[in-house]
C-alpha cells in the first residue's frame, strides 16, 4: 500500500539539505519514522510528500525497520518507531499535484 505524508514547514530546510548530502555522496538512504506502522506498508510501497500544498514527488521503500534512528546528516535522534528506509536514488519528482497539509498518513490505492 502506498501513503502520503506531509513534510512540516519547520523540517523543510532540514530534508533538503539531507538529499542534497545524499545526492553529493552517491547514494545513501532517506527514512520516515511513524509511531504505528501504516497498513500494508511493506518493501516496494511508495511514500509520496507533500510539501508548500502539493504532492512534489515520492521515494520508494526498501525495508522498513522498528527501533532507534539517528539521522547522518544533523545527528538528530527521532527516538523509537517503525522506520520506512528509502534510498535516495529511488525518488522520483513528478508533476505538483495540489494537496493540502495534514498530520499523519493518508493511504492512497492506485488501483482506483
Amino acid at each position: 500500500m502506498d501513503v502520503i505524508v506531509t513534510t512540516p514547514k519547520q523540517q523543510m530546510k532540514k530534508s533538503a539539505q539531507e538529499a542534497e548530502n545524499c545526492l553529493k555522496n552517491g547514494g545513501g538512504s532517506y527514512f520516515r519514522r511513524f509511531p504505528r506502522l501504516p497498513k500494508g506498508l511493506v518493501s516496494g510501497s511508495k511514500i509520496f510528500y507533500v510539501e508548500d500544498g502539493f504532492i512534489r514527488g515520492y521515494g520508494v521503500v526498501a525495508r522498513v525497520e522498528s527501533g532507534n534512528k539517528t539521522c547522518g546528516t544533523h545527528g538528530t535522534s527521532w527516538g523509537s518507531g517503525f522506520y520506512a528506509v528509502i534510498p535516495a536514488d529511488s525518488w522520483k519528482w513528478i508533476r505538483p499535484i495540489p494537496m493540502g497539509g495534514f498530520q499523519g498518513v493518508r493511504y492512497f490505492n492506485q488501483s482506483h
